[in-house]
């Protein structure tokens, strides 16, 4: 909702063609180097000046250069990913820079920064208000005209976010529409996600996965490959009489030495693209790994009955770092981190089910958590929001 999607599907296509121009270009630089040094051993000279000398180092800056925009593209995207993912829980249009900090565990200068920089390149439907001296996020909603339940009252609604009525300053979560015949509701609907297996997972995460594998799949047999030439280049490398029958023959070099400093250009030649098959390969199980941890995130939030989680309740080390992961990288959806009284919570839902204190009647406005104690009486209201 808050991304330029096909624009991002256009930078994640660059990012792809960024990183393999840019691996190609720096190993074939880097073997080119390695092959003229082994071939001239010794001869300083002759390598500083040859021809290709040069050409090979500007193709290792330009592969460097693409591999550099490509990290900073991949982890701004993945940054938006996640904002995008908060703004699309939250209950109030209104953000403030501190919030997004304390969740993201970056300052609130550089969250300010990033979001402004965002906003022309990665996002929408979110703009920059300024009150007095602060500056906070105003999340982009239809308004529609509504009577509010509890004075009568006319007032303007928000269709994506709760609020409050300007007159009684009840909550105007169950105002009554008068015009438009949309339905509002803080979240869309959740009645079928209990048990059922990849709720939280993102729409084309299969997809996602499939492709990792299969490109893992294809990195690793090329690898296998390429290290199968190596050992059957090696071995010819080392075979006398073969080096002898060509020199003979005249179908290679004229001499045992050059027909063996041949071999070796072809034998630096598979170490390399291996090599590159191999970091192909790394990434891509990288990926998967995270990818698997998505899936058990998803698993466990499909069996809560609760709103809110602690982070204890998730599997292995780095549960914070962990979860923040997925949902940058796009897996997980549906869910958010928050910080409620300086303690990091993972939230599932945001749907407020009370709008009055059944003990005293008094509004119940602002809560973000499954319990709210009461302003007036203290008493606490369980299931102000709660799992449906």
């Amino acid at each position: 909702m808050y991304l330029k999607s096909k624009w991002i599907l256009v930078l994640k296509f660059k990012n792809v063609l960024f990183f393999l121009a840019g691996l190609f270009l720096t190993i074939m630089a880097v073997w080119d180097v390695v092959s003229l040094t082994v071939y001239y051993s010794g001869d300083w000279d002759t390598i500083i000046h040859a021809r290709s000398t040069p050409e090979s180092a500007v193709d290792f800056m330009i592969g460097c250069i693409l591999l550099i925009c490509m990290k900073i593209s991949g982890e701004a995207l993945k940054k938006a990913h996640f904002y995008s993912s908060y703004f699309e829980t939250a209950l109030y249009s209104d953000i403030s820079y501190d919030e997004l900090s304390k969740v993201t565990g970056c300052k609130a200068d550089k969250v300010k920064r990033d979001l402004h920089i965002f906003r022309n390149f990665y996002m929408k439907r979110f703009s920059f208000v300024r009150d007095n001296e602060d500056e906070h996020i105003e999340l982009y909603s239809k308004t529609i005209e509504c009577s509010c339940k509890n004075c009568g009252a006319v007032i303007d609604k928000k269709i994506y976010f709760a609020g409050i009525c300007p007159y009684c300053k009840t909550s105007d979560i169950f105002a009554t529409v008068i015009t438009d015949n949309q339905v509002y509701s803080i979240k869309k609907d959740i009645s079928e996600k209990k048990n059922k297996p990849g709720y939280y997972l993102q729409k084309d995460f299969w997809i996602k996965f499939g492709c990792r594998v299969l490109a893992l799949s294809l990195a690793i047999v090329a690898f296998l490959i390429l290290f199968g030439f190596t050992i059957y280049d090696t071995a010819k490398y080392n075979d006398h009489e073969y080096l002898l029958g060509l020199v003979l023959s005249g179908e290679g070099y004229s001499s045992i030495e050059l027909n063996q400093k041949h071999i070796i250009d072809f034998i630096l030649f598979d170490i390399f693209f291996a090599f590159m098959f191999v970091l192909i390969a790394f990434f891509c199980l990288k990926k998967l790994l995270l990818m698997s941890k998505a899936m058990s995130f998803d698993n466990t939030f499909i069996h809560s009955n609760k709103p809110m989680l602690n982070f204890s309740v998730l599997k292995g080390k780095n549960h914070a770092a962990s979860l923040r992961k997925t949902i940058q990288n796009g897996y997980i959806k549906n869910c958010t981190i928050e910080n409620h009284d300086g303690k990091m919570k993972i939230s599932l839902e945001k749907k407020i089910v009370k709008d009055s204190c059944p003990s005293c009647g008094a509004s119940i406005t602002g809560a973000v958590n499954e319990n709210y104690i009461c302003p007036f009486c203290k008493n606490k209201i369980i299931k102000v929001i709660e799992k449906k």
